[in-house]
């Protein structure tokens, strides 16, 4: 693999014949890198920094007209953007033994569309609060608290202990969404739960152990710390 991190002058010019992840620090692309360590193939890495306002910078708009990450450029010139769309497509090509196919296909089709559409916009409404809550300027910042504790309050708070205890069900006794071996569902599920944890929305440790112990298998996982160790950064409160 071969990683060069991009800067407003150049980017890096991906190996003939090689995949590329166009991946961005702090982003929900780290999930994508670590898949591709799992299925162990050679790829190539671009790596993009935040700018100082946290935003991808524009150098990705060079990749994909939504500049936003993760892009996966595929060996034969083919752009896929959406973590769903781009772990199938790897797991597809390069999980040849089908060693992490889904062992309940409808299981696995409810919780990467869970990830998605209700967990993902969850967290991101959450998100919005607390950026407001932390960049509006004196002394409105007072009521963009109170927006927040109010969210809180009547929403995402219950739909945080809601989505858990619903996911600890999912999980049950295995260690994995996809059973014995980890699929597409864990993929999608880390982003979300990684926030989650950061950021502190939930208490994973004392009110969802189960989540809390399958998080903690994935970043004791190998491939997870060579992600972490070839990205540039994974930090979801800096924000």
């Amino acid at each position: 693999m071969s990683a060069k991190e991009a800067t407003p002058e150049a980017a890096s010019t991906p190996k003939a014949g090689l995949p590329t992840l166009h991946h961005l620090s702090d982003s929900q692309s780290q999930s994508i890198l670590w898949l591709l360590e799992e299925v162990d193939i050679e790829y190539d890495l671009v790596l993009y920094k935040r700018d100082k306002g946290h935003r991808a910078p524009p150098e990705l708009l060079d990749i994909h007209q939504l500049g936003k990450s993760p892009v996966f450029v595929t060996a034969d010139g083919r752009t896929i953007i959406e973590r769903s769309a781009i772990s199938a497509y790897i797991l597809k090509t390069y999980d040849t033994t089908g060693k992490h196919a889904p062992s309940d296909w409808v299981k696995d089709e409810i919780l990467n569309s869970y990830a998605g559409a209700s967990l993902g916009p969850l967290t991101t409404v959450e998100l919005m609060f607390d950026l407001a809550a932390k960049h509006t300027p004196w002394p409105f910042v007072y009521i963009a608290r109170a927006f927040r504790k109010g969210i809180q309050k009547n929403f995402t708070t219950d739909e945080f202990k809601k989505s858990m205890t619903f996911l600890e069900g999912e999980l049950g006794d295995n260690e994995w969404f996809n059973g014995k071996e980890f699929g597409r569902a864990d993929i999608m599920l880390s982003f979300a739960i990684d926030n989650i944890y950061m950021r502190k929305w939930a208490d994973l440790e004392k009110d969802h152990p189960k989540i809390s112990a399958w998080r903690q298998r994935v970043w004791e996982r190998p491939a997870w710390k060579r992600g972490l160790e070839k990205g540039n950064g994974y930090d979801l409160t800096v924000f």
